[in-house]
């Protein structure tokens, strides 16, 4: 149909030599100027080694806003169906449906999977710092970073999984799940993963996925930083401004020392989230 044929020329566009894309999904509230779609990329711009990223990233929009909004400032995007958009939506509300939304997620990384390409999945709230590359292994089919938080296995917003026949079967797998258990999507993805991909997944170190909740506060390891714990959407763009700034003052002050430790940048850390932990 339509839609597969501007995926397969979106994807294409955007692929690295080893059919490898990034990819994210968003609306309009993190679709808009000053909100989280521009923070994200900014990220990449200033992030070490990562500029060269936003070639292959591939933004799929939830709704026309965003979409035109992404075309404006970015190469590679893709809009899902206005049906799609609409089931996204929970009645009388402007956010998207949390277990919708995870539906078509997962239908899109099926589809994308399908395609013979392999994903990194990011969310837009993830800011990239670092090349998380050096942390995937092309022989293994995911790999991923998990957080525990309580009783709960959480996701850490970033992951990569290779084209194969068993990426292709778990999430077909989920797509049969949740006709029968319709709560089921509400499992983050490494809980599923623990449980359907074993022997097939690399678990990376959390520290060097921070998130507010866990801020991973050693700057010289950190990969990525995401809003976690943090719903309201002026909260996040305030919040992660902190971060970029901080991820600035931090990488000037490492130029200005020629990369060598000090006391100075050893002690050097995140600010606190000044709106979304109070």
């Amino acid at each position: 149909n339509s839609e597969s044929r501007k995926l397969f020329q979106v994807l294409r566009s955007a692929s690295m030599e080893d059919r490898t894309v990034i990819l994210t999904i968003l609306d309009e509230t993190w679709g808009s100027p000053g909100s989280v779609l521009d923070l994200f990329l900014e990220s990449f711009r200033i992030g070490q080694k990562t500029q060269r990223f936003l070639n292959h990233l591939v933004i799929a929009a939830l709704d026309n806003q965003a979409y035109r909004y992404c075309t404006s400032i970015h190469s590679h995007c893709f809009q899902l169906t206005p049906v799609t958009s609409k089931l996204a939506k929970r009645k009388g509300s402007t956010s998207p449906d949390h277990l919708m939304l995870k539906k078509i997620k997962y239908d899109l990384l099926l589809e994308v999977i399908k395609l013979g390409y392999n994903i990194v999945f990011t969310e837009a709230d993830v800011m990239w710092l670092r090349n998380p590359f050096v942390l995937f292994e092309p022989h293994v089919r995911v790999t991923i970073s998990c957080a525990l938080r309580g009783t709960k296995i959480q996701d850490k917003g970033l992951l990569y999984m290779k084209s194969s026949a068993e990426a292709i079967k778990f999430l077909k797998f989920l797509q049969f799940l949740r006709v029968l258990f319709p709560t089921y999507l509400d499992r983050s993805f490494c809980e599923m993963a623990v449980h359907k991909l074993r022997g097939h997944t690399k678990y990376v170190d959390t520290s060097y996925f921070g998130g507010f909740c866990e801020p991973s506060n050693n700057m010289s390891k950190v990969y990525t930083m995401q809003s976690t714990c943090c719903d309201n959407i002026k909260s996040k763009v305030h919040d992660l401004r902190l971060v970029l700034d901080d991820w600035i003052t931090f990488t000037a002050r490492m130029s200005t020392n020629g990369s060598k430790p000090s006391m100075g940048i050893s002690s050097f850390s995140w600010r606190a989230p000044k709106k979304c932990m109070t």
